[in-house]
């Protein structure tokens, strides 16, 4: 058997949940819904997630999805500024079901932020198990980064160059305050509707009113970037199935693939969360 059969064969391994965790994330999924129309708080919701996934480093397998942005000492990290707000936010909802882990229940409520705003539907599969092992600060992007910062972070991840841009997407939502980050004001016109207008703003270059972060232009100033970014701009159905595929890998950081023994006839190991 090759090695890439091998590897997508491993790539379908997922954990094993109940018939009683399936229907709580089910019901969870509407509550999130309904949380995240009612306050408008889809950018804060999405950052919360890509901030609790982006901290995985594929080298030492740490860091990740886990849930651990739950704990004070990661959420003290100077890029999860104000994301204890989402914390609090979130937290009535996940007392609800008590049964979820922070770690699926955060990336949950991300896909669902992007879907009621607009955006691609993006799988989630469940069984992410928690941890409590707060990975190290700075692992994040900055946003005075250039192509070369971006690399260096996102293929620490396991991450490539398309799915760099796809995410960068993600900020048609939202908007940078002050008091956070040391920028002010949103990406786009419509902040709160997921499409691709972040790469048409780009294409047009700073306007009042609008911002554009240095690791913004990096990628119109990186050959291999920019043709992406003119790609998402003229065609959102490109940008959208690439947004939920980066969006899946993300989310599924170094978690998703079980051991297969050596008949590759089932996993040995299979996580049953009950």
């Amino acid at each position: 058997m090759s090695c890439e059969i091998f590897q997508r064969l491993m790539a379908l391994v997922y954990p094993q949940v109940s018939e009683e965790y399936r229907l709580a994330v089910e019901s969870c999924r509407r509550k999130l819904r309904g949380l995240i129309q009612e306050k408008h708080c889809a950018p804060l919701i999405l950052r919360l997630a890509w901030h609790s996934a982006g901290t995985y480093d594929a080298n030492t397998k740490t860091g990740g999805p886990l849930g651990t942005i739950r704990n004070k000492g990661e959420l003290s990290h100077a890029a999860n500024a104000g994301l204890d707000n989402a914390v609090k936010l979130l937290q009535p909802i996940k007392e609800q079901f008590p049964i979820l882990s922070y770690a699926d229940f955060y990336q949950l409520a991300g896909v669902v932020a992007v879907e009621v705003t607009g955006g691609p539907s993006v799988p989630f599969h469940p069984g992410r198990i928690d941890s409590d092992e707060i990975p190290e600060e700075g692992r994040l992007p900055d946003a005075t980064g250039g192509s070369d910062h971006l690399r260096t972070v996102f293929y620490r991840m396991g991450l490539e160059d398309k799915d760099i841009v796809a995410l960068s997407g993600g900020h048609t939502l939202g908007r940078c305050h002050k008091e956070r980050s040391g920028y002010e004001g949103p990406w786009t016109k419509t902040p709160l509707i997921f499409d691709n207008s972040y790469f048409k703003e780009l294409l047009i270059g700073e306007q009042e009113g609008l911002i554009q972060l240095p690791s913004d232009k990096a990628l119109l100033q990186d050959p291999i970037f920019s043709k992406y970014v003119h790609l998402y701009a003229k065609d959102e159905n490109a940008f959208f199935a690439d947004y939920a595929e980066a969006h899946l890998k993300l989310s599924e950081l170094g978690w998703r693939r079980g051991k297969w023994c050596a008949f590759l006839c089932s996993p040995c190991v299979t996580v049953k969360i009950t």
